[in-house]
């Protein structure tokens, strides 16, 4: 019978590997566009009133006035106008898997082609 060392069955044994994957990625990018005023300026008409005590505002809880008026006026409004972008799912197209280093060059490897789709 063989005499089996207790110290190397205890050991982990692994058989480590490397493996290559080439792919071309997709994500759609989405750009939304924004534009936000500067600063604006108020003039208070007439002096504030002050009320003591807790008394009950009337009216309509954050709510809206609404009026048309209409008066030829020239205004500079600093407006800024920028971007965002998000991006969305990411999709792969698996090229070839090796056991051999493919990444090494892998700037020399054709992406895959375009397929067109079908005109309905």
């Amino acid at each position: 019978m063989a005499n089996l060392n207790p110290e190397v069955l205890n050991e982990s044994q692994t058989c480590p590997a490397v493996g290559y994957q080439s792919a071309s990625i997709c994500v759609p990018v989405t750009v939304t566009p924004f534009a936000q005023t500067g600063i604006t300026t108020t003039k208070c008409c007439g002096d504030p009133v002050v009320t003591p005590g807790r008394e009950v505002c009337g009216g309509v809880k954050n709510g809206s006035c609404f009026f048309t008026i209409t008066q030829d006026i020239c205004v500079a409004v600093p407006v800024e106008f920028g971007a965002v972008a998000t991006v969305g799912d990411s999709y792969i197209n698996c090229n070839g898997a090796s056991e051999q280093d493919i990444c090494t060059d892998c700037g020399k490897v054709s992406p895959l082609p375009d397929l067109a789709k079908p005109e309905i």
